[in-house]
């Protein structure tokens, strides 16, 4: 992961310009913005088409409109290089395709449900662009001024977490920031577990012992090492529970300003799975939220 070249969705919400100013000011300062608007212009019924000016008349206008708007955006950042993009079609279509066109880093959008943004409601939209994009996803809600201090990283498995994990270190080591890795045991899966060890066994049915949890939480704690976190800024907790649950509880104890979590493919009832976990994450959560693709996870490098 790197952050030279960063795609933001911009829809003239208050939100999605302040999106954009702590993106530009705090979190990739220094490197290339493309500021992305995407004009969507619905088909009036054929009853009352006659009324309706020209498509292209319209688009043309709006096209104009938001062509000036976007600069005085662009002027507002202070950054050193600003593109601006308007396209027309669905936004999460627009993102995704400039991203590749530029070969992003990164994809940033405001997701702010109902004090609107271009996420508005987190719902299919933002479940598109998560999934959809082979990018890095951000998802901004209720950015702090400042950059990311503590970093949590949703993580469930070693062979699924590398890519969260790396690019947790990458902006530890960036902004020097604390990295707490979270593993959260589903209480269902737990259970079953134990009983059918105990049935294997004959002996009773045990109970998660401290030792074991202390044990897995030092394995993931020299996971995150591992990734390239400096030790003395990196932690590990595991909980038992419903895992979007405990991520945000958590969250909100360690009052983190970074949730990560990675996108992996696994089939299409473990995509589900994820997907409930991290569509869950990103109407709880209030900080933003990066989701990760495995394969784009590699070191940051800033533009600066």
């Amino acid at each position: 992961m790197k952050l030279e070249r960063v795609v933001i969705g911009i829809d003239f919400s208050g939100p999605s310009t302040e999106t954009a100013q702590w993106v530009a000011r705090h979190l990739a300062p220094g490197a290339e913005l493309i500021l992305v608007h995407a004009i969507s212009v619905p088909e009036p019924p054929p009853i009352v088409r006659s009324r309706f000016p020209r498509r292209d008349l319209l688009v043309g206008t709006i096209r104009e409109g938001a062509d000036k708007r976007l600069r005085e955006i662009s002027l507002s950042l202070s950054a050193t290089r600003v593109w601006l993009e308007i396209r027309e079609g669905n936004p999460v279509e627009c993102l995704t395709a400039v991203a590749e066109e530029y070969s992003a880093d990164l994809i940033v959008a405001g997701a702010h449900g109902e004090r609107g943004g271009l996420l508005e409601g987190l719902g299919s939209t933002a479940e598109h662009l998560v999934r959809g994009a082979t990018r890095p996803v951000l998802l901004v809600t209720r950015p702090r001024l400042t950059h990311p201090s503590h970093i949590l990283v949703a993580v469930e498995k070693p062979e699924s977490a590398q890519g969260a994990l790396r690019s947790a270190a990458a902006l530890s080591r960036l902004f020097e920031s604390k990295v707490t890795a979270m593993h959260v045991v589903a209480a269902g899966v737990a259970s079953g577990a134990l009983a059918a060890a105990a049935v294997v066994s004959g002996t009773p049915q045990p109970d998660p012992s401290p030792r074991r949890h202390a044990d897995t939480s030092d394995r993931w704690l020299e996971a995150v090492v591992d990734a390239g976190v400096p030790r003395e800024r990196a932690n590990a907790e595991v909980a038992f529970g419903e895992p979007a649950r405990e991520l945000l509880s958590a969250a909100e104890r360690l009052r983190v300003d970074l949730i990560v979590m990675s996108r992996r493919d696994g089939g299409r009832f473990r995509r589900a799975i994820l997907g409930s976990v991290v569509e869950s994450v990103l109407h709880g959560a209030a900080c933003p939220v990066l989701v990760v693709p495995e394969r784009a996870a590699e070191p940051v490098v800033t533009g600066a």
